[in-house]
């Protein structure tokens, strides 16, 4: 089985991007579309601060397709919850065969007790 096979879950990548327009304070706009994807998504670290009452941070390890355009400042959504990106994702290549087989990238979500899935 291929890794592309495994590659499954529903994935919404926020694109966003900064328009060409400006607000009215001179600011440019930033626009958002939802690009549909499938991928794999694993929880890597897990926190949960003392002082901050009920609020969590965990950072998940994003595995996309190769070739799937994803950048720094896009969000994703799946499963009915919102993640950020941290980081720059990587194009993971096989330095034997020099061909990328898929992308990894780094996300962040926080959440406090009120927000569940």
């Amino acid at each position: 089985m291929t890794l592309t096979a495994l590659l499954n879950l529903p994935i919404l990548i926020i694109k966003r991007t900064t328009a060409a327009t400006l607000d009215p304070f001179g600011n440019a706009n930033r626009t958002e579309a939802n690009v549909a994807t499938v991928g794999e998504l694993q929880q890597i670290r897990r926190d949960e601060p003392g002082d901050e009452n009920e609020t969590s941070d965990t950072r998940w390890l994003l595995i996309l397709p190769a070739g799937t355009n994803i950048a720094t400042g896009d969000g994703i959504i799946a499963d009915g919850l919102t993640y950020e990106m941290v980081g720059d994702p990587w194009k993971a290549r096989n330095p034997r065969t020099q061909i990328v087989s898929h992308i990894e990238a780094t996300l962040r979500r926080v959440a406090g007790d009120e927000d569940t899935a």
